[in-house]
């Protein structure tokens, strides 16, 4: 066979970006090429979270606050006596990290460092379980809703009036603050609260307030706003689902106690 009949080696086709490069004079770096991850690592690495989270988990409260506050501080020198008094305040490290400013500034020393990381700290947590809480249904997951009421107000001074809208299947609409109080009275007017359901097109109403006295026990002027609120729903064909009072780190249903 000639050489003019022998064949070429064949040329491998170009990228669209080589050959456009190549007419332009320019030259491409090689691609990086990224390997999927082996299996056997991806389950190293969930098997080494999960170690990871149930060994925090047996962590006591006062390590997990001392490594917390030296993670944001780490000159700080007094860290036991902060932990030892943070704890002694708020009772647990949930209470710590929703403990209000005015409160932490009291033990950490006004525009303290510690007491504005805690805060975001609290905001992040805050905003966790509202993401949680909006994924489903608002009253199946009872857990998820104590830790968020708890979170945005188990550590108030004061006695504070929440509503949760939500809509026929349950899903949150909204989280509203209907009134601020003294420390054992919160004001809460029927008529406001069944406007802004009406505006929000919601269907449900859970009320939610708290006793800063730590005991969740309804009492008497607590059922009877219950009562004029429900009556007040009824009226425009909305419904009071349930009135949860916090306190003391427990929830009490008033459903489930027989008062709705």
């Amino acid at each position: 066979m000639s050489k003019q009949n022998q064949s070429l080696p064949t040329r491998p086709k170009l990228g669209r970006k080589q050959a456009m490069a190549d007419a332009s004079g320019y030259k491409l770096e090689p691609d990086s090429t990224v390997l999927p991850m082996p299996a056997w690592q991806k389950t190293a690495a969930f098997s080494s979270l999960s170690v990871e989270r149930s060994l925090l988990a047996t962590v006591p409260e006062r390590v997990l606050l001392a490594r917390l506050l030296l993670a944001i501080a780490p000159k700080e020198k007094a860290i036991d006596a902060l932990v030892e008094a943070l704890l002694a305040q708020f009772g647990s490290l949930a209470g710590v990290v929703s403990a209000p400013k005015h409160a932490l500034e009291a033990i950490l020393g006004e525009g303290a460092v510690l007491s504005v990381y805690l805060q975001l700290v609290n905001d992040a947590a805050r905003r966790m379980h509202l993401a949680r809480l909006q994924v489903g249904s608002t009253l199946a997951d009872r857990a998820q809703l104590m830790a968020y009421l708890h979170t945005v107000m188990g550590q108030e001074a004061i006695e504070q009036v929440r509503v949760l809208f939500l809509d026929k299947k349950h899903h949150l609409l909204a989280d509203e603050v209907t009134g601020r109080g003294t420390i054992d009275h919160a004001p809460v007017y029927p008529r406001e609260v069944v406007r802004r359901a009406l505006v929000l097109h919601a269907h449900y109403l859970v009320l939610v307030h708290n006793h800063p006295s730590g005991d969740p026990s309804p009492s008497a002027a607590d059922i009877d706003m219950t009562h004029r609120i429900a009556q007040a729903a009824k009226v425009m064909g909305l419904c009071v689902w349930d009135h949860i009072i916090i306190g003391g780190g427990r929830m009490v249903s008033l459903r489930e106690e027989g008062f709705l």
